[in-house]
């Protein structure tokens, strides 16, 4: 039976509301008077982290995804509930918290100084997370080597590219060697190279090698199936789904994947198939636009379906190019539990 030590993070219907503006005229009891209501951001939620645990937050931008880890890095005190790190509570032992943890947002680049070299920016942070004096060079170089940027350490920061930013402020989170990392959107418009490379550090790194915490937040599928022990997904506040990525997978599979090149489909055939009785849902794309090849994506009740498909396409003579069944993906698992797609 896991005990409290076993948890780095804890939550007990944690809340977090703000006030929003009512912009509608009509809404606002007075012209002078400007009326405000309440947005809740997270919404009574419970968890548990284990230490040592890769832990992946997936959503929808919106969802409270960086709500929450705000409240969990003391930014933000929640309006309920409690939220405890490293055994520590966020509101009544701040500063234990914040020596527990490393925290990186989705835009990596602020706080840093961009007349300053990465190391120059490092030795300002190392001295506010009281890094010793006789070894902060040292430790300096040790997370400038960890993720890949030792030998750009005396380069001006304002001559970084996108993805040097972020391993910088990945190597900034790492400088007082937390046993936890809150990691919101660490590869937000990074390339799909420096994406691969901040994920395969976190996974290699930081989870197998070290051992450190981690909660990994983000609207990238692929990058929580990739790298994480267990996902939750939240919608609207609320966690609506926690598991790992093959037990969420799992949950889609009560409906077949099928995926067809077709040739020279219109769109009210297309309409068709969608309106036919068995088909849960269905995805268009122009395949090739010079072939008249679509792509589709066909989400079935049952296989049993299947032939009902082919007979439909026989007698509107629309050819099939190319046909295979799919496994189901983390996308079809959070398309199926929340209703709508991952992507605004």
């Amino acid at each position: 039976m896991k005990s409290a030590k076993d948890f780095a993070i804890v939550t007990h219907d944690v809340t977090k509301n703000y006030k929003s503006r009512i912009r509608n005229l009509e809404q606002r009891t007075s012209f002078f008077h400007r009326n405000h209501r309440t947005v809740t951001a997270v919404d009574h939620l419970s968890l548990e982290i284990r230490r040592g645990e890769t832990f992946g937050l997936l959503g929808r931008n919106g969802a409270g995804k960086t709500t929450l880890v705000k409240v969990l890095c003391t930014l933000l005190p929640p309006d309920e509930g409690t939220a405890i790190v490293n055994g520590f509570d966020v509101v009544k032992q701040q500063m234990q918290v914040k020596r527990s943890i490393g925290t990186i947002f989705s835009v990596g680049e602020r706080g840093f100084f961009w007349r300053l070299t990465g190391y120059g920016n490092l030795e300002f942070y190392a001295a506010i997370n009281n890094v010793p004096r006789h070894s902060r060079k040292e430790r300096i170089m040790e997370v400038l080597d960890l993720v890949g940027m030792k030998g750009n350490a005396f380069q001006l920061f304002q001559k970084y590219s996108g993805g040097m930013k972020r391993k910088l402020a990945l190597a900034r989170a790492l400088l007082a060697d937390p046993p936890i990392l809150l990691l919101d959107e660490p590869t937000t418009g990074l390339d799909v190279v420096s994406s691969r490379t901040i994920r395969e550090f976190i996974r290699d790194d930081l989870s197998r090698k070290q051992g450190k915490t981690v909660l990994y937040t983000t609207h990238y599928i692929e990058d929580a199936s990739q790298i994480c022990d267990r996902i939750a997904i939240m919608q609207k506040g609320r966690l609506i789904a926690l598991d790992t990525p093959n037990a969420l997978r799992a949950l889609a599979k009560k409906n077949e994947v099928s995926d067809v090149i077709v040739k020279n489909m219109s769109k009210t055939q297309i309409n068709a198939l969608k309106g036919m009785y068995g088909v849960a849902s269905l995805a268009a794309d122009v395949q090739d636009a010079m072939l008249g090849q679509t792509r589709l994506r066909l989400r079935l009740e049952n296989v049993d379906t299947l032939p009902e498909i082919f007979d439909f396409f026989f007698k509107e003579k629309i050819k099939i190019v190319n046909f295979k069944q799919e496994e189901p993906t983390l996308e079809d698992a959070f398309i199926e539990l929340t209703g709508s797609g991952i992507k605004e």
